[in-house]
């Protein structure tokens, strides 16, 4: 049962009421409500959770007056706490859903700050291999691999503010830039979905809600940092959260590897992350890379 016909059968015939009838309902609930937390106050929850405890509250509240309050609310935002959900956006929840469910049965391995992430990936013929430090201070490398050789690229550690120059395709320690170290692994990144859209919110770009920029910022994380498995699923989570969730027929990783498309923008596959079709398992973004193996090792050129 919807939350707009559960509300249509508590109210009745009860006639809608004024803004003046509502008012002690509504301070009686608010008191209710403040009563449960410490000195009374009412607790402070981004909009999300207190659009989740009105859904929760509905089925308990008898009174029409209230009943009908809530209705007048239900149906200014239909798509949002009551009402029909778009096919297209319940399609592609169910898949980040699915997701994070597939993220929570990886190997859970917390790496330590000397170690590197290894990550091979795909874009078509070229394979990728690289090792990244884990706390963005040791030297590691990028191994590109196209049908004919082998290219090293040398990653520099970054090391008292300070990283070595690299030219063509060497590193020079004696000559030094500035830096700023970026690690391979964030150690401090919520596992809660909640806090993990507040965290993508606040320190990525564009602006808070702009749904394409936050479907970028979840793209990059997961192909530049080292997710360990309640962060994955909470990085999911949160991206079945964001607003314009489209599902992408018929796309491609960059192994040619075919799955379910999800995207926040209409803007051709660019950027479209690309999922198992029966176990939703991340992997890679449409046409670009496939991701088809991450590891913690102890040195630069080993592999798990």
């Amino acid at each position: 049962m919807d939350d707009i016909r559960l509300v249509r059968e508590l109210s009745g015939n009860a006639p809608l009421p004024n803004s003046g009838d509502l008012t002690p309902a509504r301070d009686r609930l608010v008191a209710a409500m403040g009563a449960e937390q410490p000195g009374g106050e009412l607790p402070r929850r981004p909009a999300r959770r207190t659009r989740r405890v009105r859904r929760l509250l509905v089925a308990g509240w008898a009174t029409a007056g209230v009943a009908a309050a809530l209705a007048a609310v239900l149906v200014l935002v239909p798509d949002r706490i009551g009402g029909q959900v778009p096919a297209a956006h319940a399609e592609a929840t169910q898949v980040l859903h699915g997701a994070a469910a597939a993220a929570l049965q990886l190997p859970d391995v917390e790496p330590r700050p000397d170690q590197f992430i290894y990550t091979k990936t795909r874009s078509g013929a070229s394979t990728d291999e690289s090792w990244l430090s884990v706390d963005g201070t040791h030297d590691g490398l990028l191994r590109q691999t196209p049908a004919t050789d082998d290219e090293n690229t040398p990653l520099p550690g970054c090391r008292d503010g300070r990283a070595a120059v690299t030219k063509g395709g060497r590193m020079d320690p004696r000559q030094t830039e500035p830096c700023t170290p970026s690690p391979a692994y964030l150690p401090d990144l919520p596992t809660d979905p909640d806090a993990m859209l507040d965290h993508l919110n606040e320190n990525y770009r564009g602006e808070p809600g702009d749904s394409n920029a936050l479907g970028k910022d979840v793209h990059d994380l997961l192909a530049s940092k080292y997710l360990r498995p309640r962060v994955r699923a909470a990085l999911f989570e949160a991206a079945a959260r964001i607003p314009g969730l489209t599902v992408v027929p018929d796309v491609q990783d960059g192994a040619g590897r075919p799955g379910i498309g999800i995207a926040w923008s209409h803007e051709g596959k660019s950027g479209v992350l690309v999922f198992d079709e029966e176990s939703h398992t991340f992997l890679g973004t449409a046409g670009t890379s496939a991701m088809l193996e991450v590891a913690v090792v102890d040195e630069v050129g080993q592999r798990p």
